[in-house]
């Protein structure tokens, strides 16, 4: 079988859902059921994605803008949080200290801490940043506290008795005992990063897909609108995929073990 076949035949299920909702949207629009004003046909949407490549509209560098930012986001919240969330399990008080200040934190819309980050930093790219790192970040470390706490105490022991400390503890012990957590949260932090990224550029950022969204749903003008919708659901779609892809071998008996499930 065919390198294709079997990519095909493993990721089919991921299409069949988007397509199924695609033809009842083609469905309605084209019977008047839904008003084609406000819910133009899907392969209108699809045939406007031409303007991704067109200068005066500039939503090829929207795209690019929202792709680094969420790149920029993701990496500082797993190198950041992981060496935040293996640090505070070092002490039981530090933990529950820093989780609960987590906790507290947590609930609140990351896109919310934008205003008082312009209070410091104004309207800059740094304030758009940092807004969409908080909810990845806080994910990151809760993850990885899980991860570390998950670790053999059998194995925390053997390596005390072996004065593995310092780096070697780190990248030896800790980080390839709590990896699984840490994986998983990588995974969860790019969904809520992409949703952080795409709300701050809404709000307060000159450029991104969320951006030119917001301001073409103001002028209405709609079909524009859904393709920066359709590109956004299309990254998710691919970051998602594609971490899978790095995941499964990153962690191969996970792959194997969902695969023979």
């Amino acid at each position: 079988m065919t390198s294709i076949a079997r990519f095909l035949r493993e990721r089919w299920a991921l299409v069949v859902g988007p397509l199924a909702l695609l033809a009842v949207w083609e469905l309605l629009s084209r019977t008047g059921v839904i008003p084609e004003t406000f819910f133009p046909e899907p392969t209108r949407i699809i045939a406007g994605i031409t303007i991704i490549a067109d200068a005066e509209t500039g939503l090829g560098i929207d795209l690019m803008m929202t792709v680094f930012r969420l790149i920029v986001t993701v990496v500082l919240a797993v190198l950041i949080g992981v060496g935040i969330g293996i640090a505070i399990t070092a002490s039981q008080w530090t933990e529950r200290g820093i989780s609960t200040v987590l906790a507290f934190v947590y609930p609140i819309p990351g896109v919310l801490f934008f205003p008082f980050l312009t209070f410091i930093l104004g309207r800059t790219e740094t304030a758009v940043l940092l807004t969409a790192l908080v909810t990845p970040l806080i994910v990151m470390i809760l993850y990885t506290v899980a991860g570390v706490n998950s670790i053999s105490k059998t194995l925390i022991e053997v390596a005390d008795n072996y004065d593995c400390r310092g780096a070697r503890r780190f990248f030896r012990i800790l980080v390839p005992g709590a990896l699984p957590s840490i994986v998983t949260g990588i995974r969860i932090s790019l969904g809520f990063g992409l949703i952080a990224v795409i709300a701050i550029e809404m709000v307060g950022a000159p450029s991104g897909l969320g951006n030119f969204l917001w301001e073409n749903w103001q002028i209405l003008r709609v079909t524009d609108m859904y393709v920066a919708l359709l590109c956004i659901a299309v990254l998710g779609l691919l970051t998602t995929v594609g971490f899978d892809g790095v995941a499964g071998r990153i962690l191969p008996w996970q792959a194997d073990a969902g695969s023979t499930s």
